[in-house]
C-alpha cells in the first residue's frame, strides 16, 4: 500500500507512516508497506494542518474516560529543554520511531519554520499520547518572555504542570514568570531538573534556588547514578547514567544503545544508606500528609511505610501544593523521561479531581461546558478553534452555543492535536483538548455549551449561590492579555497589497490576542502592537512567508503611557442637530490622580456632597453606562503625545440630557469633556521597566556594569554562579533595544541576559521627556 504525504508542491513527497498508534517519519520518495491499513496522513497545498483520517470503527476515539486522562502544561526558561524533553515522551509513547533535536530542527512540537529556524518555541503545541493505559494531553509551551501570553492562555486549561529547569542554573527570570502564572490559576506541579550530565550541574544549588525563588517547599525523590566514582565525589552531572527512585527503592540504568527505551532495573531495598535517605524522605512527607503520620504512628516505623500509601500521599501533597515532588534526569541522554511520564500519572490529578475548584464549572452538571483558548486560521479548513471540554460531549455537526458573544455556531468537524497533524474523530468527552473547525465567531477566552436555555439554567444556578459576585453570565474566567510594551507602523510595499495586509493582521490578531493592531488616526498608518522585538520580528517574518504579503515596518519605538499629576474639573455644554433634532448635554466632570497606582480600570464615580445628591440621584445606570464608554475612549489617546492615559480617577458631579438626545452625544460629550480636563492638567510620561538578568564572565563584568549605569540601570544584587557574575536589577526598556548585540561586543560573546516586564514608572528628568518626544516626533 502506497502512503503519500505532500508539502508545498506536488512534486516533493514527505512520507509518513502510521501503525496503530506509532508515527514513523520517512524520508523524501514514496514508501510501500503492506501492513499499513489503519489510517492515511495526508497534507494539503498551503495547508498549516495534516489530517489522519481515522477509519469507521476508530471514530469514536475521543470518547475517553475522564480518570484515564491527564492534561499537563510543560513550562520553563527558555532553553531549559522543554522541547526536548516532549520530544522524549513522544518517543517512549511510541508515536514517533526518532526524537528529532532543536538543533537539528526536525522536533514534533516546533512545526513552525520560524521555530525552526531559531530553535525555540514560539506558539504552544498540543500532543496527546498514550502512556501504561492513561492518554496525556500535553502543551508544549513557549520559554521566552515576548511570548508569555502563548503560556497563560495554555495553563488556564489544563489540570498540572510540569516546571523544567536546567540543573546548571536552577531558577531563572522566566522560571518565575511562568511559575507565577500556574499559581494564578491553582496548578499542582512537578519540577524536572533537566541537564543533569552536564559537569556544572548542581542539586544543591537547585533545590536552594527553588526555596528562596519559588517560595515553595520542594521534595526530591530521585538520586543520580553516576559511571565514575570521581563524578559522584564531585557532585556533578559528568558521568551520569541513571537515577535512583526513593520511593520504589529501584536503582534505574538507561540502555544508551536504544536511546534510553530499555532500563535495567535493580533493586536497592538491601542499601543501608539509601533506605536511611528513603525514611527521611517518608519522615519529610509526613509533615505535609496527616494521613502518612498517622500510619506511621499507627506501624511505629518509617520503614514499614508501602510504596503505593508513600505514592498516594505525595499525590495528595502536590494537588494541595502543599509540596512539590522533583525528580531529575537529562532528556537530551535519554535519562529520566519515563520516571517523569510515570509521576505524571501518579502525581497529578486527573480532571475529575479539581473540578469542584471551579463554581461556575460545577454549576454546568453534566451539560457542555468548554472553553475555546487558541484560534488557527488554516488555509483549507478555515478557522480552527482549539478547545478544553469541562464537562459534557462534543459531537461533529452539533450546534454550540456561545455563551461569550450570545451567538450559535454550527461545529463541522473534531479533531485530536498531534502538533501539526489533526486526527478527526466523531466527538470527545469530559477533560480533552481538541480542535474543532466551523467556528467563525469564536475568540480565545470564549465558553461554549449546547444551547442557550443551558445556559441560562447555569446563570440560575450560579444567582441562587451565596456569592453571587455580581454573575451576570454563566461564563468561565477567561485569559488576561498583557499590555504591550513596543510598536511600531507597518504599511505594504505596494497599495495593491494593503487588503491582503489588513486581512492577514486581521488573522494573526484573532489568532494572537497579545499582538494590537491599530491605525493612526492623524496619520492614517497601521501601527503593530506587541510584547517584544522578536514578537513583532515574527508576525512581520509571518506576513511574508505564511500570507505572501510583502511589508515594511517602522522604527520599533517603545510603548510609553501617559498620567496627570493635578487634578482638573470642567462643565461643558455639548449640542448637536441631528435630523433636524438638537441634541443636548450639560456634564461636569473632575480627574484627578489616583492614589492607589495599581493600574486598575478607570471607572467614572459619583461625585459626593449635598448640592450634587439632588442632580445625581436621577442619573440612570444605563446613563453612567454610556458616561464610562465616553470615558474609556477619551482615555485611549492622550494630550501629549496620544499614549493611552492611567491611573486617573474619573468623578461625575453634574449631568443633564436633553430628552430625545442620542445615546452617541452623550458618549461623545463625555469623552470631549475628560480630554478637556487632561489639556488643563500636568501631564507625564510613564516608562516601562524591565527586570533584568545579566549573566557574564567574571572578567567583563565590570565593562558590563559600566555600560548599564549609562543606561539607568538599577542593580539590585550580584551573584556568582559557576565562574560567571549574575547580574539582578531592574531598567527602562528604552534603554535595552538593541542590547543583545551590545552586550555581545562587550563581552566578547560570553554574556547572555533575559529580561522581563516589571513595572511602569514616572519619567521625572526633563531631559528625558525631551528625549521620549524627540524619539516619537522625530523631531
Amino acid at each position: 500500500m502506497f502512503l503519500i504525504s505532500s508539502s508545498k508542491s506536488l512534486t516533493t513527497y514527505r512520507s509518513v507512516l502510521v501503525f496503530g498508534n506509532r508515527f514513523r517519519r520517512c524520508n523524501a520518495g514514496v514508501v510501500c508497506d503492506e501492513s499499513f491499513s489503519s489510517k492515511n496522513v495526508f497534507s494539503r497545498a498551503g495547508a498549516r494542518f495534516k489530517i489522519t483520517v481515522a477509519r469507521q470503527h476508530d471514530k469514536l476515539s475521543g470518547v475517553v474516560e475522564a480518570e484515564t486522562v491527564r492534561n499537563i502544561g510543560i513550562m520553563a526558561h527558555i532553553d531549559a529543554g522543554k522541547t526536548t524533553t516532549t520530544e522524549r515522551m513522544l518517543y517512549y509513547a511510541g508515536l514517533i520511531q526518532n526524537p528529532g533535536e532543536v538543533h537539528h530542527g526536525d522536533t514534533v512540537t516546533d512545526f513552525m519554520p520560524q521555530e525552526r529556524a531559531r530553535g525555540i518555541t514560539i506558539q504552544s503545541a498540543v500532543v496527546s499520547f498514550g502512556w501504561k493505559g492513561h492518554t496525556i494531553n500535553l502543551i508544549d509551551t513557549p520559554g521566552h518572555v515576548d511570548f508569555t501570553f502563548e503560556v497563560q492562555r495554555s495553563l488556564r486549561v489544563v489540570d498540572s504542570a510540569v516546571a523544567i529547569l536546567d540543573a546548571s542554573a536552577g531558577v531563572e527570570a522566566q522560571t518565575l514568570t511562568v511559575w507565577r502564572q500556574a499559581s494564578d490559576y491553582n496548578l499542582p506541579r512537578v519540577i524536572y531538573l533537566n541537564k543533569m550530565d552536564k559537569s556544572s550541574a548542581s542539586i544543591e544549588m537547585c533545590l536552594k534556588s527553588v526555596s528562596s525563588k519559588l517560595k515553595c517547599i520542594p521534595i526530591l525523590l530521585q538520586e543520580p547514578v553516576y559511571s565514575k566514582k570521581a563524578a559522584a565525589a564531585s557532585g556533578t552531572g559528568s558521568g551520569l547514567v541513571g537515577i535512583i527512585d526513593l520511593a520504589e527503592m529501584k536503582r534505574l540504568i538507561f540502555d544508551q544503545s536504544c536511546k534510553g527505551s530499555k532500563i535495567l532495573v535493580e533493586d536497592i531495598s538491601d542499601n543501608k544508606q539509601l533506605v536511611r535517605k528513603r525514611c527521611e524522605l517518608v519522615d519529610r512527607i509526613s509533615d505535609f500528609d496527616s494521613e502518612l503520620a498517622s500510619t506511621i504512628i499507627e506501624r511505629e516505623s518509617t520503614e514499614a511505610v508501602t510504596t503505593d500509601e508513600l505514592k498516594s500521599a505525595l499525590k495528595r501533597v502536590a494537588v494541595s501544593a502543599a509540596a512539590v515532588p522533583v525528580l531529575i534526569g537529562s532528556s537530551y541522554k535519554n535519562i529520566g523521561v519515563q520516571p517523569l511520564l510515570d509521576a505524571v500519572l501518579e502525581y497529578l490529578p486527573h480532571p475529575i479531581e479539581l473540578e469542584s475548584n471551579d463554581r461556575v464549572v460545577s454549576a454546568y452538571g453534566s451539560e457542555l461546558c468548554s472553553f475555546a483558548f487558541k484560534t488557527l486560521h488554516d488555509p483549507q479548513l478555515g478557522p480552527l478553534t482549539f478547545t478544553r471540554i469541562f464537562r459534557g460531549v462534543i459531537k461533529t455537526g452539533q450546534k454550540l452555543y456561545n455563551v461569550t458573544r450570545q451567538k450559535s455556531e454550527k461545529i463541522t468537524k473534531i479533531y485530536r492535536p498531534f502538533a501539526d497533524e489533526i486526527r478527526e474523530v466523531e466527538s470527545a468527552s469530559a477533560g480533552q483538548v481538541i480542535i474543532v473547525s466551523g467556528l467563525n465567531n469564536t475568540f480565545t477566552g470564549d465558553t461554549l455549551t449546547s444551547s442557550n436555555s443551558v445556559s441560562s439554567s447555569v446563570l440560575r444556578k450560579l444567582e441562587k449561590g451565596k456569592d453571587k459576585l455580581g454573575v451576570q453570565r454563566a461564563v468561565l474566567s477567561g485569559v488576561s492579555v498583557p499590555e504591550p510594551v513596543f510598536f511600531c507602523s507597518v504599511e505594504p510595499a505596494s497599495l495593491s497589497q494593503q487588503k491582503a495586509l489588513d486581512a492577514a493582521l486581521e488573522c494573526l490578531q484573532r489568532e494572537d490576542p497579545s499582538l494590537q493592531v491599530n491605525v493612526d488616526p492623524d496619520t492614517s498608518q497601521t501601527v503593530l502592537s506587541g510584547m517584544g522585538e522578536l514578537h513583532l520580528e515574527i508576525i512581520h517574518d509571518r506576513l511574508k512567508n505564511e500570507f505572501k504579503v510583502e511589508s515594511d515596518l517602522g522604527k520599533l519605538q517603545v510603548a510609553y503611557k501617559e498620567t496627570t499629576t493635578t487634578a482638573s474639573a470642567k462643565r461643558i455644554s455639548f449640542e448637536r442637530k441631528l435630523a433636524d433634532r438638537k441634541h443636548s448635554v450639560l456634564i461636569e466632570l473632575e480627574t484627578h490622580p489616583k492614589d492607589n497606582k495599581n493600574s486598575t480600570p478607570t471607572v467614572v464615580r459619583l461625585g459626593t456632597g449635598k448640592d450634587k445628591l439632588e442632580n445625581l440621584s436621577q442619573v440612570t445606570d444605563k446613563q453612567l453606562r454610556l458616561i464610562q464608554n465616553g470615558v474609556e475612549s477619551a482615555l485611549r489617546s492622550g494630550p501629549k503625545l496620544s499614549f493611552p492615559v492611567v491611573d486617573v480617577d474619573i468623578v461625575l458631579n453634574h449631568l443633564e440630557v436633553a430628552r430625545g438626545t442620542s445615546e452617541t452625544i452623550l458618549e461623545a460629550a463625555a469623552a470631549s469633556c475628560v480630554r478637556e480636563c487632561l489639556q488643563d492638567s500636568s501631564m507625564v510620561f510613564l516608562e516601562p521597566f524591565v527586570q533584568l538578568e545579566i549573566t557574564v564572565d567574571e572578567n567583563y563584568s565590570s565593562a558590563v556594569l559600566d555600560d548599564l549605569n549609562r543606561r539607568r540601570f538599577t542593580l539590585d544584587s550580584v551573584d556568582t554562579k559557576h565562574g560567571n557574575k549574575v547580574l539582578l536589577g531592574i531598567a527602562p526598556l528604552s534603554e535595552l533595544l538593541g542590547y543583545s548585540t551590545i552586550l555581545r561586543t562587550i563581552s566578547s560573546g560570553l554574556g547572555t541576559y533575559s529580561m522581563q516586564f516589571s513595572h511602569y514608572n514616572r519619567i521625572v528628568n526633563v531631559m528625558d521627556e525631551n528625549k521620549v518626544i524627540e524619539q516619537i516626533r522625530g523631531f
